[in-house]
């Protein structure tokens, strides 16, 4: 089942804008180089303000072997499998969804496939340039940071914070639609815990997103509240009928 999102279009705002990374308890500013799985301070939950939580678990070597998703009574997860330039992701939910295997190259996401469909990334460098496959989206950057995401119907543009560097915020993976990468549901969680595995992130943390080219086209502004290191402890995103607020806890 493609992507049946059930995080929301607030979490989808807010699972966006990690560093793709999540690692060593270190901090460690190479985090958003691009150049290695693990690095800098582990993401270990977000939380929304209506109480749905998002917890993560990490092997000895720092990488993701565990996320969960709880909202009520009910607890979704998956479970992920390092082997070599393979990782296997599997989603546990009420309905069935078949295993995908993600192969790295360079230690990013080359492929993605689920048994039904397989995504290819492609970059500029160390920067992501394309998703092709079930989804396909073109990103443009400009001064360190991706400034527009279309996909052929509608177009999603950024504005940054200049003076605020991007740690591992965890907008980006929703707001950037860097999901796409991983065509399974709770695929963003491995890319919210190593935001690397799609090359360099964002240099600055996302102000706003504007989506273009539908009926229901939208803007989400954000605010920010930084430890002494500069993660994200707590993220505000607002826009005409809601204000959404996500606590984060690092390691």
């Amino acid at each position: 089942m493609k992507q049946f999102r059930l995080l929301g279009m607030a979490l989808l705002a807010l699972i966006m804008s990690v560093g793709f990374v999540a690692c060593s308890s270190s901090d460690d500013d190479g985090n958003n180089g691009g150049g290695g799985i693990t690095s800098g301070k582990k993401l270990m939950s977000i939380t929304e303000d209506d109480g749905e939580t998002i917890s993560f678990v990490y092997g000895e070597d720092g990488k993701l072997t565990k996320a969960l998703r709880k909202t009520d009574n009910n607890t979704d997860y998956i479970d992920v499998a390092w082997n070599g330039n393979t990782i296997t992701l599997t989603t546990h939910a009420s309905w069935k969804e078949n295993p995908c295997s993600i192969t790295l190259k360079d230690g990013k996401i080359s492929t993605a496939d689920d048994g039904e469909s397989i995504q290819s990334t492609t970059y500029s460098g160390n920067f992501l340039a394309k998703t092709t496959g079930y989804y396909d989206k073109d990103y443009v950057w400009e001064n360190g940071n991706i400034t527009k995401v279309t996909d052929g119907e509608m177009a999603y543009t950024y504005t940054y914070y200049t003076d605020k560097a991007n740690k591992h915020s965890s907008i980006d993976i929703e707001d950037l639609r860097l999901y796409d990468a991983i065509p399974v549901e709770y695929g963003n969680l491995l890319l919210m815990a190593h935001p690397n595995l799609l090359g360099t992130s964002n240099k600055n943390l996302i102000k706003s997103v504007t989506r273009t080219g539908t009926s229901n086209d939208y803007t989400y502004n954000y605010t920010y509240e930084l430890d002494t290191d500069g993660y994200p402890t707590k993220i505000t995103e607002k826009n005409d009928s809601r204000t959404t607020i996500y606590t984060l806890t690092w390691e």
